[in-house]
């Protein structure tokens, strides 16, 4: 097979040229597998299985289905509140929930649909649904990331690993991060198909290798087919997890909310009436954030991390604070305070407090040149 020039068309069907498209940087001479049509089918079948969920199942099958997905609980939360809803519920109601109506044997949508167009379906759509319904939901670690490209996944319970070919998510993870997910492997190609909204922090492997032998020292061993008869204990596993995470983040915004406050009481310019806000949701890591930001205060080196950054258990930054200098905006006495706002990043949020409104448009433009569609503003004050 003759060498694709780097100049060419992607063989992949981007329409780009190959060194913009699927030319990895790390070998020149490799393409990525071609998780495109993979993609592709996804989109075409979901759609077309969501809308017989509800002409088959109607609004009540659904608030059913729902239900059992999420362990029968009292306090059944509103999907439409859930980010769980669009994600690995949809993948788990469309490939494995399973239904029947009088003495018909019960059948998930997708093995139901698979069956009534045979091969009248496009051979990629055939495998897609064939190899997703053989796809239990696991337990998986990143064990590896290829930066912009793929992230290498063990299976915690099934003896596994797949190179999973995700550009974004190889950006935002972190090496020992949990995901509870299907990974939809076929021929060279592997995607994530229903992951859950929320990465685990790795210390919670140890719950999740104890539920691990407990369940081997039962059932004698796992295979596909036990991770298909234990579905609904490690859902629970993952809601309880969940819900651990969601208090544990509540009480650090409470914390970080009385830190934030205090550091704008003593930022006199900030918190003055003259003063304005900025606030932005970010899709990407604390870190790269504040690396696109890091020339909004000169004074920070290369290598350099701001005095109030916080790291998690992976030593990652968490939370950081830090001015906004220009350069040449140095302090001319002590009772001049020469920052022209302070800055605040944690987690996914960005607020920017600004000592001059009419410094507001500026700050505007820095971020979008910097961080483009990595910010979404939320909100401006002032």
């Amino acid at each position: 097979m003759s060498k694709i020039n780097r100049n060419a068309p992607c063989p992949c069907g981007s329409g780009l040229k190959f060194k913009k498209c699927c030319l990895v940087k790390n070998d020149l001479g490799q393409a990525r597998p071609p998780v495109e049509p993979l993609r592709k089918a996804e989109e075409e079948l979901f759609h077309i299985l969501f809308q017989q969920a509800q002409n088959q199942l109607g609004p009540e099958g659904i608030t059913e289905a729902w239900r059992v997905f999420c362990g029968s609980r009292e306090d059944l939360p509103d999907p439409q509140s859930q980010p769980e809803a669009n994600t690995c519920f949809l993948s788990w109601l469309l490939l494995h929930w399973q239904t029947g109506a009088g003495e018909q044997p019960l059948e998930s949508l997708a093995g139901r649909y698979r069956r009534r167009m045979g091969h009248r379906l496009p051979i990629m759509q055939r495998r897609f649904l064939d190899e997703a319904c053989r796809q239990p939901f696991s337990f998986f670690v990143v064990s590896d990331l290829n930066p912009g490209i793929s992230i290498t996944l063990r299976d915690l319970f099934w003896p596994r690993e797949l190179e999973v070919f995700e550009q974004k998510a190889s950006t935002l993870l972190s090496r020992g991060n949990l995901l509870y997910t299907q990974v939809l492997p076929i021929d060279n190609a592997a995607i994530l198909l229903g992951c859950a909204p929320f990465a685990i922090p790795d210390a919670y492997q140890v719950r999740l290798i104890e539920v691990r032998d407990a369940m081997q020292k039962n059932l004698g061993g796992i295979d596909r087919n036990t991770l298909f008869a234990m579905a609904d204990r490690l859902r629970s596993c993952y809601f309880e997890i969940r819900s651990e995470m969601q208090k544990l983040d509540e009480e650090q915004e409470n914390s970080a909310g009385d830190t934030v406050a205090t550091a704008q009481q003593e930022t006199s310019p900030v918190t003055s009436g003259n003063g304005a806000r900025l606030a932005y949701r970010l899709d990407c890591t604390v870190r790269e954030a504040f690396e696109a930001l890091r020339t909004l205060s000169w004074k920070l080196g290369d290598d350099e991390l701001p005095p109030d950054t916080e790291v998690n258990e992976q030593g990652q930054p968490r939370r950081m604070a830090f001015p906004w200098l220009e350069k040449g905006n140095r302090k001319p006495s002590a009772a001049d305070n020469p920052e022209l706002g302070r800055i605040f990043i944690e987690g996914d949020r960005l607020t920017i407090q600004i000592a001059d409104s009419e410094q507001k448009d500026s700050m505007l433009r820095k971020l979008s040149r910097r961080l483009g569609k990595q910010a979404t503003l939320l909100e401006t004050v002032g």
